[in-house]
């Protein structure tokens, strides 16, 4: 039969039980406490029984309240559960609290409070851009061809400029400081490819994963990219492609962390296989039917068109599937020494040539163009490096500081004078005045004074003891110009050994005293006013000549005994700024023209290069 139910009994606060007091099916019930217990059989066996509390609460007197002792466990609470009057009373802080307050909407209010407190996430990578290193540099698509698109987007234009890269793999610098770093899967594309991921936990997740990387995984309080993020909240990594296999054409990779998603970046991965440009030029083309200003009867080039020396520049492997711009010849930051900077050369200038230029444009056979070259506006002899360097550059590579070999002496004279070169009709310097040269006379330091007109202004021998005024520069002259010159001139490989003479006409009143400035070399220097009847008197033995090369007697003129009209430093047949004094004389004393002439010789050996006249 069934074991009877009883119910046992006792009045004693604190009385529990045991398990030999109550059997199954029995209630012990403690009066005092209000306590009900029964015995519980766990496992069914005797094993696990136990005397168990079925109310393991008390109700207060009156019954306005439940006391538990113990934990209560539950897996959900509903309704409102007071707070009540904590021991002590309630302490002032973020909010005010009271014991009528409900737990749930207390902690609601001071989860509110704390998120204030709570520092900002780190910045995800969600649009940040990131750039790859080692590459080929940039480049522009050529047109003619359609480039491989394994974007999925839109596809590559001609003449846009791309990244460049030619090892099929791509390396890329940190994206730095990006959260979160201890959750979620970091994942690297390139194109629609996943070339590595790794899913992120609380830790350090440092380490090479297929193809990306991930370094500095740590506390977000040392992040750079957000400073002042307080430690232990957030973690930060640093996150790269590297060694990432990449094919050729044209391509993007981007990183994606959840709903993170970096910018693509893009680049052309270059399959060409052409070499690097390489310059090379024809012959120069000299002009057919030329113009001449001549010095001392010697034909000088100037900057007239039908001057223009011409060659053909050509260059090969102009292109692969990328050029770098469209001028993409350019000259040197270099003028040459007798013709002016030709100028920069771009596809369009070559043979054939467009812009965008063709792909494999001048490989196998190279493009040509034209350079025309015009003289620079000098007076000067020039025999080297004539023509501007030229530099030509692509992706594939650079030739650089080509110059057309011509080695020929081109004589130069421009069209604007130089007043401190040696120029025979522009002498200038001396107040508002120009001097001119005038013929020399004879071959001798000291002859009649004379001033008749010059005539080597045209073509046409000078006289042997005339010095020659080539190229800017005055010298002792036995050059044969009719072989080994251009423009051809006369012969002055003969008869002209002796000492040679350069004289100089200066128009100017009330001077007594003016400056020479020389630069050069020479054997003599004289000084004559050959309408003041006075000084031609007291130098009648020098027929009106001082010398610069002797010291002024310190009073007076000059005479013959004593020729010296140089104050200060005396002439020694060098560079230098020397004074010419008349003593007491003037070129106002002569009546006009206030005429002044100055002689020079020249021995073999002998050039000045500049010269001027200064009151």
């Amino acid at each position: 039969m069934a074991t009877p139910f009883r119910l046992k009994r006792s009045s004693v606060t604190g009385k529990r039980p045991a398990l030999s007091d109550v059997q199954i099916g029995e209630l012990a019930f403690n009066f005092y406490d209000g306590h009900l217990f029964a015995e519980r059989d766990t496992g069914g066996v005797g094993i696990g029984t136990t005397v168990a509390l079925l109310t393991p609460w008390k109700e207060n007197f009156g019954g306005g309240s439940i006391t538990y002792v113990g934990v209560v466990t539950a897996n959900t609470y509903h309704g409102n559960q007071v707070i009540g009057t904590p021991a002590g009373g309630f302490k002032s802080g973020a909010f005010t609290i009271n014991n009528s307050d409900h737990t749930k909407d207390s902690i609601n209010e001071l989860n509110f409070i704390l998120g204030k407190l709570v520092p900002d996430s780190p910045d995800t990578f969600d649009g940040l851009t990131f750039t790859l290193t080692g590459t080929a540099g940039v480049g522009r698509l050529c047109q003619g061809f359609t480039p491989t698109n394994n974007t999925g987007g839109s596809a590559p234009s001609a003449g846009t400029q791309y990244t460049r890269n030619t090892d099929s793999t791509i390396t890329s610098n940190y994206i730095t400081d990006v959260g979160p770093g201890d959750a979620g899967t970091v994942t690297g594309f390139v194109n629609a490819v996943g070339v590595g991921t790794t899913a992120l936990s609380v830790g350090v997740n440092d380490g090479t994963y297929d193809a990306i990387q991930i370094a500095n995984n740590e506390d977000a309080s040392n992040s750079v990219r957000n400073t002042g993020i307080t430690s232990q909240f957030y973690e930060v990594y640093d996150v790269r492609f590297i060694n990432a296999a990449a094919p050729n054409g044209y391509n993007k990779a981007f990183f994606t962390h959840g709903s993170a998603t970096t910018n693509d970046t893009f680049w052309y991965e270059d399959p060409s296989t052409v070499g690097s440009p390489v310059i090379s030029f024809s012959g120069v083309t000299e002009p057919s039917s030329p113009s001449y200003s001549y010095s001392s009867g010697i034909p000088h080039y100037t900057q007239a068109s039908a001057n223009n020396f011409t060659y053909v520049l050509t260059v090969t492997n102009a292109s692969g599937d990328m050029y770098t711009q469209n001028t993409f010849v350019s000259q040197d930051n270099n003028t040459g020494t007798a013709f002016a900077n030709s100028g920069n050369k771009s596809y369009t200038d070559f043979a054939s040539g467009s812009n965008p230029p063709a792909q494999n444009y001048g490989v196998g056979s190279g493009v040509t163009t034209l350079v025309t070259n015009t003289f620079r506006d000098i007076h000067s002899t020039i025999t080297s490096n004539h023509f501007t360097r030229y530099d030509a550059s692509t992706p594939y590579g650079s030739h650089n500081n080509q110059r057309i070999s011509y080695s020929t002496p081109l004589n130069i004279m421009g069209t604007t004078a130089q007043p401190t070169q040696i120029d025979e009709s522009h002498i200038t310097n001396f107040g508002n005045d120009d001097g001119v040269r005038v013929k020399a006379g004879s071959a001798a330091d000291n002859p009649s004074a004379t001033f008749v007109s010059w005539t080597g202004g045209s073509s046409g021998a000078i006289d042997v003891y005339e010095a020659a005024v080539r190229g800017g520069v005055l010298r002792h002259d036995q050059t044969n110009y009719s072989t080994g010159y251009l423009p051809v001139g006369p012969n002055y490989s003969s008869g002209r050994s002796g000492a040679q003479y350069y004289q100089v006409l200066l128009e100017r009143e009330f001077t007594s005293s003016f400056n020479i400035v020389v630069t050069g070399s020479y054997g003599g220097c004289w000084v004559c006013m050959p309408n003041n009847s006075a000084w031609n008197t007291s130098l009648s033995g020098t027929n009106g000549w001082a010398n610069m090369f002797t010291a002024y007697r310190g009073s007076g003129v000059p005479t013959t005994a004593e020729p010296g009209c140089a104050t200060g430093s005396v002439m020694t047949g060098s560079s230098g700024t020397f004074t010419c004094t008349f003593g007491t004389e003037s070129t106002s004393n002569a009546g006009s023209p206030f005429r002044i002439l100055i002689r020079w010789r020249l021995d073999a050996g002998d050039s000045i290069t500049a010269m001027s006249y200064t009151t």
